[in-house]
């Protein structure tokens, strides 16, 4: 099994790829493989040469015509996680897949819930949303990607869930291949029955990690305090 994990990047498309490493001993390694940016067709070629592949795309899989928001995207904004924007590149690569049935909720009426275990096999494509991931993930909110903490928090997380970079270090990874794996991540807690999903039947849902989401993810204490100085007033002749 692999799973895979797509985010646009400035009108192409970024894929990332993990596949279970098993040993003796625990615990689960997940090998990632990253490839260069590419367009729709090439990255559809990849994933439907993977064999058995569930795939977590990081921005939305579908939009209103008339520009409104999604019932998923202000669930996912209350909780603290900006939406991400739409890109017309990915939805060719949707489809491009189109033999990949789209992950939806069955429940009508609820907001959230838990994915049910073994609907991968049934809806091996779903959307997500790679800030949320790392937010899922750490149970809170994470300081921006252009804050150098933020990027660490990152980093770490992966590390921490025993991501091995293959071909080199996440360390040297462009930030668009770090959300590609969080996607894949995210694909692979999604397999084996540990995610959740926000949203509704009708727009579709965004799938996390977890067994459940807050209502909120917290936000103390994201970035520790630092002094600042102020500046001279400013005088006017």
């Amino acid at each position: 099994m692999h799973y895979a994990g797509g985010v646009p990047l400035q009108g192409w498309l970024q894929l990332a790829v993990l596949e279970e490493v098993r040993a003796a001993e625990p615990p689960i390694r997940l090998s990632a493989l990253f490839f260069e940016p590419g367009a729709a067709e090439q990255v559809a070629a990849e994933i439907q040469a993977l064999g058995e592949v569930v795939v977590g795309l990081g921005a939305p899989l579908s939009v209103h015509g008339d520009g409104s928001a999604r019932a998923s995207d202000e669930l996912l904004a209350a909780r603290g996680v900006a939406p991400q924007r739409a890109s017309s590149e990915l939805s060719r690569l949707v489809a491009m897949l189109s033999g990949l049935p789209v992950f939806r909720p069955a429940t009508e009426g609820a907001e959230s819930g838990p994915v049910p275990e073994g609907a991968f096999r049934d809806f091996p494509l779903f959307e997500t949303n790679p800030d949320g991931v790392y937010c899922a993930l750490q149970g809170r909110r994470l300081p921006a990607k252009r804050h150098p903490l933020g990027m660490q928090l990152r980093i770490d997380e992966l590390a921490g869930d025993h991501v091995i970079d293959d071909g080199g270090d996440l360390w040297h990874r462009r930030i668009e291949e770090l959300d590609a794996v969080a996607c894949a991540l995210c694909a692979h807690r999604y397999a084996v029955g540990h995610a959740s999903w926000v949203g509704d039947d009708a727009d579709g849902a965004i799938v996390l990690p977890g067994s459940s989401l807050p209502n909120e993810f917290a936000r103390a204490g994201v970035v520790p305090p630092v002094e600042r100085l102020q500046l001279p007033p400013v005088t006017h002749a």
